[in-house]
């Protein structure tokens, strides 16, 4: 049986040992083991040769130079003081020490291929984590077939949305590191967000029956003129979160004033109040299509009123979760139009 730990001699030839290497004592011995740890690919060229049953068919197996492949051993050798393979007329045969590292170091290689199989799966945007947020109108309607298609695509991201009253507070959200992507109805000012635009969302007017709207057609929805806002109430969302209403824009653009307002905190309620003959609200045209039934109509602006819908996140942090959500959101978004129009 051959000592594993005696000092490593230059003895290939004689098929004793692997490298040359003088005895290791005292400093010069403590200064070795404090050069550094074990590498990975001294690992991979040890086991390869264990397997392939030469330093040349190893060497092969890795695309590297015979050379290449023997220093990778000699430097795991110096680092363990041990001896790992003989080599002799019959071949390459383990050591003691070589049986006794043979097994640890193919656990090694395989979890440093498990982690690398995460990282590529995380860089890849297929696990991991997001944080979306959204402006309450727009949660439901846009963010809930996103995250179903995500999650079917993605099954191993954790996800977790949350709501801001206004597009501002989600754009502070994204700034604060809270969030990682937002969707919202406008573009953000600051350098440090990027913003997306996904679509323009159009815009149509609601009103109950007696009203006088009528059709559902695209190419027979009548235009709003005076006579349709005259005496009726404008129907909106909170100000202080929506400061650029649509149903503002088109009162002013119709030149009425509306006998008074109602303000409501969600599209849906505005819905509601309009088919039940409260007043007249503007909302997003799928929204206003779907809604038409025996008892409202639509209408559409003299000019078209549109909403911009964007994609935001941090300019200079986008993790690749998020970008793969932004892609996939950027076409989703698309087709939803499509279908609407």
């Amino acid at each position: 049986m051959h000592d594993a730990t005696r000092p490593i001699r230059d003895s290939y030839n004689r098929g004793e040992t692997l490298v040359e290497a003088s005895r290791l004592t005292g400093a010069d011995a403590n200064a070795n083991r404090d050069a550094g740890g074990v590498d990975l690919r001294e690992l991979e060229a040890v086991v390869a040769v264990q397997e392939h049953g030469s330093f040349s068919a190893a060497a092969a197996a890795l695309f590297i130079s015979q050379p290449a492949l023997t220093r990778r051993v000699a430097l795991l050798e110096r680092e363990l003081h041990a001896r790992l393979f003989l080599r002799s007329s019959r071949g390459v045969t383990l050591t003691d020490a070589g049986h006794g590292v043979m097994e640890p170091a193919r656990r090694a290689l395989a979890e440093a291929e498990s982690i690398r199989e995460v990282l590529r799966r995380i860089h890849g945007g297929a696990s991991g984590s997001l944080r979306l947020i959204s402006t309450n109108a727009l949660s439901i309607r846009e963010l809930g077939p996103l995250i179903a298609e995500f999650h079917m695509s993605a099954p191993e991201v954790d996800l977790r949305v949350s709501n801001a009253d206004t597009s501002a507070e989600a754009f502070a959200a994204l700034e604060a590191g809270a969030a990682d992507l937002a969707i919202v109805d406008t573009i953000s000012a600051s350098e440090a967000i990027a913003s997306t635009v996904v679509r323009e969302e159009e815009q149509l007017a609601v009103f109950a029956v007696g009203d006088g709207a009528r059709g559902v057609d695209p190419d027979v929805i009548p235009i709003v003129s005076a006579g349709l806002l005259e005496g009726r109430a404008m129907i909106h969302l909170p100000d202080s979160r929506y400061p650029r209403q649509p149903v503002r824009r088109l009162f002013d653009m119709v030149g009425v004033e509306p006998t008074s307002t109602i303000e409501a905190p969600h599209w849906e309620l505005m819905v509601a109040i309009a088919r039940a003959g409260g007043g007249v609200a503007v909302v997003p045209r799928a929204m206003a299509l779907r809604s038409v039934d025996e008892s409202m109509r639509v209408a559409q602006p003299p000019t078209p009123i549109t909403t911009t819908i964007s994609l935001a996140g941090l300019r200079d942090h986008s993790s690749p979760v998020a970008r793969r959500f932004a892609r996939m959101a950027a076409a989703r978004v698309a087709t939803f139009e499509a279908h609407a129009h």
